[in-house]
């Protein structure tokens, strides 16, 4: 039996296409987590780059964290700070025109060696006495952080502005009995 050109190109054709059927059947898979592979050598690739650059950053983070650590009121452990903070909550609040109708302050939550205490507030004002006095609480030598700010327009009021505000109050206590003395002298844990 005599194979012809036509047969042995069909032949060809048919086994070429059967070897690549089967290649694909085995390679789908690997080339697949190939893929896979590289994406997540892409992906800490750049969890590395994030970590260099928060590395070289560390003393500037330090210097920042020194300096709050500074402006921190310390109090003794004993001693409640809520009237001291809402005595300089009404002192802003005076200078700066501003009306609060509320204060509420809230229990006083510890996290390691720290403190903070929010103080849910409800004030009128306008635009500019209400810039004025978040300019002023960014400036006392205590540390108030403003969250929650909300403002809306007065009904009929020429540009009188109403809202709600929770001012959160951070501060350290000395003598804090909550950690052994010996274990804070010696930076050892309980």
């Amino acid at each position: 039996m005599k194979v012809t050109p036509r047969e042995m190109v069909l032949f060809w054709g048919v086994a070429l296409t059967a070897l690549l059927a089967i290649s694909f059947w085995f390679c789908a898979p690997k080339v697949k987590m190939w893929q896979e592979c590289n994406k997540e050598r892409e992906s800490k690739r750049q969890r590395i780059k994030l970590a260099e650059y928060r590395v070289s950053q560390r003393g500037a983070c330090e210097k920042k964290l020194q300096e709050i650590a500074q402006k921190l009121t310390k109090y003794p452990a004993d001693q409640d700070v809520t009237a001291d903070y809402l005595k300089i909550l009404e002192n802003i609040v005076r200078e700066n025109n501003v009306t609060l109708s509320q204060r509420r302050p809230q229990k006083e939550k510890k996290q390691k060696d720290l403190y903070e205490f929010a103080i849910d507030c409800t004030w009128e004002a306008d635009l500019g006495s209400m810039v004025h006095f978040l300019y002023a609480l960014e400036q006392q030598k205590v540390t108030m952080d403003m969250g929650d700010l909300n403002m809306s327009l007065q009904e009929g009021g020429k540009g009188k502005l109403n809202g709600s505000f929770s001012l959160i109050c951070l501060y350290t206590r000395t003598g804090d009995t909550s950690t052994p003395a010996k274990a804070r002298s010696t930076g050892q844990k309980k």
